[in-house]
């Protein structure tokens, strides 16, 4: 049985380019339109202040998993949010700096300790996960 797909990626924008990063990731998915299977994306932006500065939401919908693992090896030797810019680069998600503290010590002025390491330089991958659909609930009118 083939199930929608959706892809989600948390990132931390490279201070001081909240603005650039979240226009980026919009044309970053509009550069998508046309592959097999891909039905759209959204560009999401933590708002409660409980993250972060800057973390903003990358999610991709497909049609099904084959479609997304397709859309992988046209990518992933390019410039983009998903893989790391230097291609031998291993570096973890780096999503344990949003318990650890670094959000306060951020806020008390401390520099942000995250490596920017896609697209361009411009964000940190803090978590990332690829998800089958397994039940949508639409709101009644």
């Amino acid at each position: 049985m083939d199930r929608k797909r959706r892809d989600i990626f948390i990132n931390v924008a490279k201070p001081g380019h909240g603005d650039e990063a979240r226009k980026y990731l919009g044309e970053w998915l509009r550069s998508l339109d046309g592959h097999p299977g891909y039905l759209g994306g959204s560009v999401l932006e933590e708002v409660a202040g409980e993250l972060l500065p800057d973390t903003v939401v990358l999610i991709l919908e497909f049609e099904s998993t084959e479609a997304a693992r397709a859309l992988w090896p046209k990518i992933e030797s390019t410039i983009n949010p998903l893989y790391p810019d230097d291609k031998s680069d291993k570096t973890p998600d780096q999503g344990p700096a949003f318990f650890d503290g670094t959000k306060d010590a951020v806020a008390a002025g401390g520099e942000v300790p995250l490596k920017f390491t896609r697209g361009d330089g411009l964000f940190a991958r803090m978590l990332h996960v690829h998800a089958a659909v397994v039940e949508e609930v639409a709101a009644s009118a």
